[in-house]
């Protein structure tokens, strides 16, 4: 019996022991040093990072660029100004019937200064002397906006004004800009600056008048 109650003692005595021992407490683990990164969006989209926009030369910087161009063409060409340009130039579809000096004048004045642009915007090979590929998509834009702006000046407009017809040109709607400016836009005034210069007097100014013959 006394062997017994032993037992039973030491028992209670362990599981007492073990009831008041408190569990150990894990430790969070310490997140890596450095910088923190975004959380992806629910879904799995990544964040759209918008390169900055390029800005482009200036009208003068561009200036300079084309006359660069035009220098080299027309030494190429030299001795042959004169000629038709589809004789004198490769692949010219749209501006035939014209001198190759006018061609060159025409691209400088009426594409290139018109839109802002450099040579290389129609023609990407031009660095290489290739004037006549046909890669950009810019140069058949060009090409569709010259033939609408042949039937514009040779079929409409002088439907409109038979007699001292106009012309448009690139410029009349580019105004400089790659792509025409909206209405609100509006040149200034004639006479004011920034303006067109003031229209001419018509007829000019009037005829002085003869006194009247005295009568003898």
């Amino acid at each position: 019996m006394a062997g017994r109650r032993a037992v039973a003692v030491l028992g209670s005595i362990v599981v007492a022991l073990s009831c008041t021992k408190t569990p150990a407490r894990s430790s969070p683990t310490p997140s890596p040093a450095g910088p923190t990164t975004p959380s992806t969006p629910s879904g799995g989209a990544q964040p759209v990072v918008v390169a900055p926009r390029r800005v482009p030369p200036s009208r003068d910087s561009l200036t300079k660029l084309r006359a660069n161009y035009v220098a080299q063409v027309m030494q190429k060409i030299a001795g042959r100004e004169n000629q038709p340009a589809e004789q004198v130039f490769e692949n010219v579809q749209v501006l035939k019937g014209i001198t190759a000096a006018e061609l060159v004048r025409k691209m400088d004045k009426d594409y290139g200064e018109a839109l802002s642009w450099n040579c290389t915007n129609c023609h990407r090979f031009a660095p290489q002397g290739n004037f006549a590929s046909d890669t950009s998509n810019d140069k058949r834009r060009a090409r569709f906006m010259q033939q609408m702006q042949n039937d514009i000046n040779l079929v409409t407009l002088p439907k409109l004004y038979p007699k001292d017809t106009p012309k448009v040109t690139c410029a009349t709607c580019h105004r400089g800009y790659n792509e025409p400016p909206e209405g609100q836009y509006l040149l200034p005034e004639r006479g004011k600056p920034g303006g067109l210069p003031p229209l001419p007097q018509r007829g000019g100014p009037p005829a002085a008048t003869k006194p009247p013959a005295q009568q003898r």
